[in-house]
């Protein structure tokens, strides 16, 4: 115990002073390898006694995680178990200098900052072991930024009449539309502290929801992104209407971001669930046999159906296939193409997709590279 105290006060002293542990993985010792990491967190969620609650709490929080995992042979496709070792709140001004600080050192001049936002049944302990995992599947040295609204975690929810299998869904969305000032207040901090052009915004499943519709109803973030537009924006399977999506939340977000993509897939469940509840297609599923990822003008769309996928056999035939952590093909797409900003044709100088018909692109089933070979393009 007290070696693990010393161990914390250590990391959080680094952090501080954005040092390398701060910003990169650092080795641990155990009884086999570990790396030890850093995440930073903007949470919007309450707390009763100190512990997370899921209601929406009337100030942020900032802070840091510290956080272990054994060294994987490959990060690609191994499974692997995030352990929490702690968390670290930070007042908004260390917070600005310590995310800040990673984003831009002037040994990297392309570094850049990615902010995640959740979706539907998750938890703030969840949201720190999954955007955990997506960063290291990734393998991108990238500090990774997360935004937690009061999802009820579990998925489940006492059930209310006529609504015996969709009261948790329902409630997260009504979470999930209650928590756009909060966002927008997070999001502009993050935006403070790394800038437009540092900062790529990556938002999954029912944090599509929440991100989109804040784009289009926030003036005053509308206002700063217009001066300072982001990086990149990504809707990674939004749970979103498809008819809204094109209508109303692509014509908002596009002037707001250097780049605006859409990943969606054939086969996610979680979102076919969602389409009989809301009875409309989806944005992040294409429904009906669709072949291909419906195409916006200034949208670049991704399919990710055949994209290398981690974890066992079991979990991907059997599971829900709409995490982004164990999506390896897609998370390679979003740091090393877009977050790095290689052309969109980089893909198929590194046999990672092909052009589908209409223009979008269609990730393969083949391996997926070293980082190191995005340099060819």
């Amino acid at each position: 115990m007290k070696g693990r105290a010393s161990l914390l006060l250590v990391l959080a002293g680094a952090a501080l002073t954005v040092s390398t542990s701060a910003c990169r993985p650092i080795l641990g010792r155990a009884d086999a390898p570990v790396l030890v990491d850093t995440l930073f967190y903007i949470s919007a969620r309450a707390r009763e006694n100190g512990r997370d609650a899921a209601r929406l709490s009337d100030h942020l929080e900032y802070g840091m995680v510290f956080t272990r995992r054994p060294v994987l042979d490959d990060p690609v496709t191994d499974g692997a178990r995030i352990q929490i070792l702690d968390s670290l709140v930070l007042s908004r001004e260390a917070f600005l200098g310590a995310l800040g600080g990673c984003a831009a050192r002037p040994d990297e001049p392309h570094r850049f900052a990615v902010m995640y936002t959740h979706g539907y049944g998750t938890s703030l302990r969840d949201l720190w072991e999954h955007a955990a995992l997506a960063r290291v599947r990734a393998r991108g040295t990238q500090p990774w930024l997360v935004f937690a609204w009061p999802s009820i975690g579990s998925g489940v929810a006492w059930p209310r009449v006529g609504e015996v299998l969709t009261a948790a869904y329902r409630q997260d969305s009504t979470a999930a539309a209650a928590s756009h000032a909060a966002f927008a207040e997070a999001l502009g901090t993050a935006h403070a502290a790394t800038g437009g052009a540092r900062l790529m915004l990556v938002a999954h499943s029912l944090g599509g929801q929440l991100v989109g519709e804040t784009f289009r109803e926030d003036s005053a973030l509308r206002a700063a992104l217009t001066q300072d537009p982001l990086r990149a924006v990504a809707f990674v399977s939004p749970d979103i209407a498809l008819e809204r999506f094109g209508d109303s939340i692509v014509p908002a977000v596009r002037p707001l971001a250097q780049r605006l993509l859409l990943y969606a897939s054939a086969d996610d469940r979680v979102l076919f669930f969602s389409e009989m509840v809301n009875d409309s297609e989806r944005a992040g599923r294409m429904a009906g046999g669709r072949r291909e990822v419906p195409a916006f003008p200034g949208v670049e769309s991704v399919d990710m159906t055949d994209g290398q996928y981690a974890n066992s056999w079991l979990v991907h035939t059997f599971g829900t296939r709409h995490a982004l952590r164990r999506k390896s093909a897609a998370l390679f797409d979003l740091v090393h193409i877009v977050g790095a900003q290689r052309p969109a044709e980089c893909r198929l100088t590194l046999g990672t997709a092909e052009r589908a018909a209409n223009g979008s692109w269609r990730l393969q089933p083949t391996a997926v590279p070293a980082p190191s070979a995005a340099g060819r393009c």
